[in-house]
This record gives structure tokens, C-alpha cells and sequence, in this order.
């Protein structure tokens, strides 16, 4: 049993090799086709991204090499410290993780979001060294992520929250140890006070351009946007006057696009006093959830697949058969230029993706089968491989915390590119498991 698992997985590694090979190839020459453009995003006001962007000029170029050299390093570091095998192996894991069509049209973009996933990617790699570990507590991996988040908050403060996840769970588990040693008692509270200064100054300067007198600025208008933007006019159309409105003609405006909620309501609601606006949005939220529950549920379920899986989600979204989001427009982005080549790149991509997550299950099964005869009685094994749970929980509690966060920001909002290195690490996943150095392979 086995020896048929080694062979079958010999093949899946070559099989995955190739696939990602044949993306890498299609991601330079997109990237060769659209280095020397500009896509037309909305862009970024908050951060120091703004103020890189004033410094660069019109040398975007220097900002797109910035990004694909932070992209390719995260990825190499993060594949070596999984040990994925030798340099090489390292280096083209990380080409295959940076030209994933999503990354890669990230890191030809004047927006925060590559720079960003990055530095997630070297917390990542922080965490997965900390398990091993011995000297000074895991201090270097705890300040190194500490690092990061704080490199987070200033490129893009709205990401204060669901970035400092990571950080925290690499603090809290940290720390007690820290705390008993006398010589690193000061260095784990300064890292603690670090950490907690980084995320107040962050949640600061992302709430910084609102009134403090803002009725919209809780839990109440996110479950609004979420719940009750796709059927506002069905359910309000003929009440305009629940907000303090003449006619019903904003609510029909409010229902063309999931951005006018934001426009038209929010500013109605803010005048309202607050027990007035309280009760009007868990009315609107009680209304929508009692009348149009399994929607909601159904819509909240293809935002989450939208951001944890885009590659499989994406064409689906591009035929019409999926949810609201903004994955048409991101692709209308991909092909000026290169039309052709993006369809292609995009098609394939996405396709290969979806391949390699069968590939990445099955390796997983055979895997169990040719290791569980092996280490069933090697307690040592055992100690190895409980020493990769923090990581690996810490990582996808990471990804839900993200995942959930900008699924819960409105309706009909959904973008890919805030959560690319999710789906960056499936790429990871394939390439750490599938393990090109086992038995000695290597199709170099």
C-alpha cells in the first residue's frame, strides 16, 4: 500500500509541477503586456501609500518592481520555512504563488493590497519558524511579526483588525513563557505595549475621518449594508418617510448600486438622533432577515467562497452565475491591453487552480497512508508534527477573522484583492505537501 501511494504521488508532484509551471510562463508574459500601464482603480486615501505614490511620480514602474520584489521574497521565505526543499524548489514556489492572476494583478496595481499580503505572507513565515524555536522564547519570530503589522497599519489602516489576528496569537503564546523568565520579563511587556500602541494608532487612523457623532459608524449599519441592500426598495420603497424622506425615490436610487448605501442613507441616518437611527436600522435588519433569510445566507456564502477560494469563484462570478461583487470589473482591468492573453492567463489559471485542490486532497490522503504505519509508534514523530498545530490554527484562524471581516462590510462589495494571500497559501498548501524533497525528488 505504501509503495502504490509513493508512485501515485510521485506522479501528482510532477502532474503540479507542470501546472504551475505553465501559470508562471502565462504571468510574465501578462506582466511583460501591462507593465508599462496604469489600471484605472479607485485609489487608496488613507496611509503612507498615498504619500510612496506623490514620492514615485510618474515612476510607477519602481512602485510594480517594489512590489513584485516583496511578493517573490515573502514567498520564498514563507516556502523555506515550511522546509519545502532547496533554494530552487523555494524560488519557483514563490514565482507560482506571485503569478496566481489575482497577486499578480495586485502587484501591478498603485494600491496597498500587494505590499500588504506580502508582509502577511512574512508573518506567516514568522509563526512557522516560532514553532521551532529554541532560543530567547521565540522573541526574533514575535518582534518580526510585530514588524509586519506595524508596516501593515501604515501602508492601509483599515486592515488594523483583521491583521493583527496573527500577531496576537504569536503574543499570547509567547508571552506566559516570557513573563516566567526574569531576563525577558521587560522585553515581553515592551513587545506587548508595542503591539497594543501599533493596533490603537491603527484603528485611530482608520476611524479618523469620521464624526465622532456618527450613528453609523457600529455593528447595526454593517448588518444594514449586509443584510438589506439587494431588496431595500422591495422592503422600504413605499415608507420613505422611516427615513426622514420626502419621497421614495433615494431608496430606488440606493438599490442601483451597493455603494449608495453609504451616499444616500448613511448621511439620513446620521442626522437622525441616535435612538432614532438605533431603531431604524435593526428595524430595516429584522425586516430583511424575517423576510429574505435564506438569501441572505446564500449571498453571505458566495462572498466568503469569493474570498477564500477566487480562483474557483471567479468564473462563475464572470458568467452571471454567482453573487454581486466587483470581480467583473477587476477583470475589465486584467484585459485592457492584453485581452486575449488575460482571458487566457485568467482561464487557465483558474482552472488549474481548481485541479491543484484535488490534487492537494488526494496528496494529503495518501500521505496518511504511507506515513500512519511509520509513525504510529515513534513518539518523537508525533512531537514533530503537534509542534505544527499552533501554526497551522493560528494561520486559518488568521484567514477566517479576514474572511469574515470583509464579507460583514456590505453586499454586493466583494473584492478579491483584499484577500489574495488566502489564496496565495492553497498554492503554498500544494506545494508544502506535495514536498518535492521527499525520497529525494527533484524535478530540477
Amino acid at each position: 500500500m505504501r509503495k502504490a501511494a509513493g508512485a501515485v504521488r510521485l506522479v501528482i508532484k510532477y502532474i503540479l509541477f507542470i501546472g504551475f509551471t505553465v501559470q508562471i510562463i502565462l504571468g510574465f508574459f501578462w506582466m511583460a503586456g501591462n507593465f508599462a500601464k496604469v489600471q484605472d482603480f479607485t485609489p487608496v486615501d488613507m496611509g503612507v501609500y498615498p504619500f510612496f505614490l506623490r514620492l514615485a511620480g510618474r515612476g510607477y514602474g519602481l512602485i510594480y518592481l517594489l512590489q513584485l520584489g516583496a511578493a517573490l521574497y515573502a514567498g520564498y521565505r514563507l516556502l523555506n520555512s515550511l522546509h519545502v526543499g532547496d533554494m530552487r524548489i523555494c524560488l519557483w514556489g514563490s514565482l507560482a504563488m506571485m503569478t496566481l492572476p489575482m497577486a499578480m494583478q495586485c502587484h501591478l496595481a498603485l494600491l496597498p493590497y500587494s505590499l500588504v499580503g506580502s508582509l502577511e505572507l512574512l508573518e506567516i513565515s514568522c509563526v512557522c519558524q516560532s514553532a521551532g524555536e529554541k532560543d530567547m522564547l521565540g522573541e526574533k519570530a514575535l518582534w518580526g511579526s510585530i514588524a509586519c503589522f506595524t508596516a501593515q497599519c501604515l501602508l492601509w489602516p483599515k486592515y488594523c483588525i483583521p491583521g493583527a489576528v496573527l500577531p496576537l496569537l504569536l503574543l499570547l503564546r509567547r508571552l506566559p513563557g516570557m513573563l516566567r523568565k526574569r531576563e525577558c520579563r521587560f522585553r515581553g511587556l515592551l513587545a506587548a505595549v508595542c503591539f497594543l500602541a501599533v493596533a490603537a494608532a491603527g484603528y485611530g487612523a482608520e476611524r479618523s475621518g469620521e464624526d465622532g457623532r456618527s450613528n453609523t459608524s457600529g455593528l447595526d449599519w454593517l448588518l444594514v449594508k449586509r443584510f438589506c441592500w439587494p431588496t431595500i426598495w422591495g422592503d422600504w420603497g413605499g415608507e420613505p418617510e422611516t427615513f426622514n424622506l420626502a419621497t421614495s425615490k433615494t431608496i430606488w436610487v440606493i438599490g442601483y448600486y451597493p455603494n449608495n448605501m453609504d451616499v444616500y442613507l448613511k448621511p439620513e441616518l446620521d442626522a437622525m438622533t441616535p435612538e432614532t437611527a438605533e431603531s431604524v436600522m435593526r428595524k430595516m435588519v429584522s425586516r430583511a432577515w424575517s423576510k429574505h433569510y435564506p438569501m441572505v445566507v446564500r449571498q453571505i456564502g458566495w462572498d466568503v467562497l469569493g474570498y477564500s477560494v477566487t480562483p474557483v469563484i471567479l468564473p462563475l462570478q464572470l458568467e452571471g452565475d454567482a453573487y454581486d461583487s466587483y470581480s467583473g470589473r477587476n477583470y475589465e482591468m486584467m484585459r485592457n491591453g492584453t485581452p486575449i492573453l488575460a482571458k487566457y492567463y485568467v482561464k487557465v489559471s483558474c482552472g488549474w487552480f481548481t485541479v491543484s485542490l484535488v490534487l492537494l486532497a488526494g496528496a494529503v490522503v495518501l500521505d496518511c497512508i504511507g506515513r500512519f504505519s511509520q509513525t504510529r509508534k515513534s513518539a518523537k514523530a508525533w512531537r514533530e508534527r503537534l509542534a505544527g498545530v499552533f501554526p497551522f490554527f493560528a494561520v486559518v484562524i488568521s484567514a477566517g477573522v479576514l474572511v469574515l471581516f470583509f464579507t460583514m462590510q456590505g453586499a454586493g462589495i466583494m473584492d478579491y484583492k483584499y484577500t489574495v494571500w488566502v489564496n496565495q497559501l492553497w498554492i503554498a498548501g500544494s506545494i508544502m505537501i506535495v514536498g518535492f524533497e521527499q525520497k529525494k525528488i527533484n524535478p530540477f
